[in-house]
């Protein structure tokens, strides 16, 4: 009987329908596991009092890594909220770097322990330092979208909010700025 199902059973690679070749796939899938394990640790590292801050992004993995693969890492730019985490680490950031800004070590390569955790950042990455308050990321996404846009370059900025934001002035303001200016610029909202 089992025999007579799995010959029935048609497998499609659905992924490469979409330019995703078996390792990039294999990738997506590795970066988002270890985005959860990460976060499901750091979570309990909190609830343990062993780290003072963390705000969990579960169920954001596959958006945010995604996401991160449609676009060129380090060419693009990135505005990211204190729930990207899944998104940092696909866009090039490790969980070592994570950890040490987590403890508030000196080596925490995004502020030398003066930020708080997850308040990503780095030049070399184009990721925008996180700014707490919030939505107060995305009219900085539009105004650098457009500088890109003066500029010509190819770049598209991204930039990443929960719907909680939707309801701050910095979100329509930040939406109106790149409708009228036609921007290169992407707005993720999460739930």
């Amino acid at each position: 009987m089992a025999m007579k199902v799995a010959e029935k059973t048609k497998v499609e690679a659905r992924h490469r329908a979409l330019g995703l070749s078996d390792a990039q796939t294999l990738e997506i899938y590795w970066l988002m596991l270890l985005a959860r394990r990460l976060d499901e640790r750091m979570w309990i590292l909190h609830r343990q009092h062993e780290v003072a801050f963390h705000i969990s992004g579960i169920g954001h993995e596959a958006t945010q890594v995604g996401s991160a693969f449609a676009l060129k890492k380090a060419h693009d730019y990135f505005f990211p909220y204190y729930r990207d985490m899944a998104m940092v680490i696909a866009w090039g950031v490790t969980p070592r770097d994570l950890l040490l800004a987590m403890y508030g070590k000196q080596a925490d390569p995004f502020s030398g322990a003066r930020q708080m955790p997850q308040h990503y950042g780095s030049r070399a990455l184009n990721i925008v330092t996180v700014s707490s308050p919030v939505a107060s990321q995305i009219p900085q996404a539009s105004g650098a979208a457009l500088a890109i846009k003066y500029k010509g370059t190819d770049q598209v900025v991204v930039t990443c909010f929960g719907e909680g934001s939707t309801a701050e002035g910095d979100f329509h303001e930040g939406l109106n700025w790149a409708g009228i200016h036609k921007l290169p610029v992407i707005f993720l909202c999460e739930n």
